[in-house]
């Protein structure tokens, strides 16, 4: 019986089908799609956990997803056999289907994107993540082999815009490196879009990535990268998302005047009447700009972000279920900066049901790092 795969998998707090899942996303990120379905998949977890069959060529993505060595995960058996992968589709069928895109399949295939964004806010990342990397994967392979420079231009913004979000959702889960190569990929296609907004915003999500493994220099750099690469070409919406991401990697790294300053001007580019239509991928409004100012400067201690953060939470606008539990989850490290352990715990198990329905491991990670400084 492997019972280290099962603690390595529990560790992570991932049942047997998310594992499942995860293996399958980190197949695909490298080109080599496995030819199971989830359910089988998931079944083969439980016959490795109770022993009743060996992972074979399963074993170095095992090995991969987990940062584990064979013999940590309970196999130390010998080399696996190659791995199974799905059979590609022939250039011809692959030409002949990019041959029919045009701009109605592009606004076709955006407004899909869109659709699984707003799903994303209203259920949670763990509802759409499986359609969501299904779209990335066609619109890649569109992009690919449409021979148009112009409608291939067109397919990258698509592409860049789906790519993050993905990146956004694994990141969600738990997965910081397929998070990295999400959106690494959502970069290239936003350089190839030739649009300033779409590299920018992919640039600072994947800082994110950087603060989840706690390189908070790393993640200033890249944050401060797209504010470059947007200048003053994106709109104001987007640039003080832009600012707000920077204060928040400053916090990170202990540099309270920078980061007090970066608000200011994430205050400052803030339009009077905020509207996303032209960065759909942006959802800011003055309420979350102040439940982002509020968990920065809880992160730095400033025993004045409760009152923010409370007064974001007496606004709660009730639709994202993840935004709430975040922001519970930093008025619970307010509480806890100022020694109140009653009024955190509570909070925190409030931010704990609500990060468990969206299915968000970061989520519950950072409860977790919150509920140990009250130990």
């Amino acid at each position: 019986m492997s019972s280290a795969l099962r603690g390595a998998r529990e560790a992570q707090g991932w049942t047997q089908d998310q594992l499942a899942g995860r293996l399958l996303r980190l197949a695909e990120s490298r080109g080599a799609a496995l030819s199971v379905s989830r359910a089988s998949l998931k079944q083969m977890v439980s016959d490795w956990e109770r022993g009743k069959r060996k992972p074979g060529h399963y074993r170095q993505l095992l090995c991969d997803l987990f940062g584990r060595t064979a013999d940590e995960l309970g196999f130390p058996d010998a080399a696996p056999a190659p791995l199974s992968v799905a059979p590609a589709q022939g250039l011809e069928l692959m030409l002949d289907q990019a041959a029919v895109v045009d701009v109605v399949t592009v606004s076709g295939l955006q407004q899909q994107v869109d659709g699984l964004r707003r799903l994303d806010q209203q259920l949670g990342s763990q509802m759409v993540i499986e359609q969501t990397g299904t779209l990335v994967t066609t619109v890649r392979d569109l992009m690919s082999h449409v021979i148009s420079e112009a409608e291939r231009q067109q397919l990258a913004g698509v592409l860049a815009d789906v790519a993050a979000l993905h990146g956004w959702q694994v990141l969600n889960s738990g997965d910081t490196s397929g998070a990295w190569t999400l959106h690494d990929l959502a970069k290239t296609a936003g350089r190839e879009s030739g649009d300033p907004a779409l590299l920018s915003h992919a640039m600072g999500e994947q800082a994110y990535d950087l603060l989840d493994v706690e390189r908070p220099e790393l993640a200033l750099q890249l944050v401060q990268a797209a504010r470059s690469a947007a200048g003053s070409k994106v709109p104001g919406l987007l640039g003080a998302w832009l600012h707000a991401a920077e204060a928040e990697a400053l916090a990170a790294t202990g540099d309270q005047v920078g980061c007090r300053e970066a608000l200011r001007l994430a205050e400052q580019a803030m339009p009077a009447e905020p509207d996303n239509s032209a960065v759909p991928y942006v959802s800011l409004d003055d309420w979350q700009l102040a439940r982002w100012r509020g968990n920065v400067l809880a992160g730095l201690g400033d025993s004045g972000a409760l009152d923010a953060l409370l007064s974001a939470l007496g606004r709660t606008p009730g639709m994202s279920v993840r935004a709430t539990a975040s922001l519970h989850c930093d008025v619970a490290q307010s509480y806890a900066v100022r020694g109140e352990r009653v009024s955190s715990l509570e909070h925190a198990r409030v931010a704990r049901d609500l990060a468990r329905r969206t299915g968000s491991i970061r989520q519950l990670r950072r409860i977790d790092r919150v509920t140990r400084l009250l130990a």
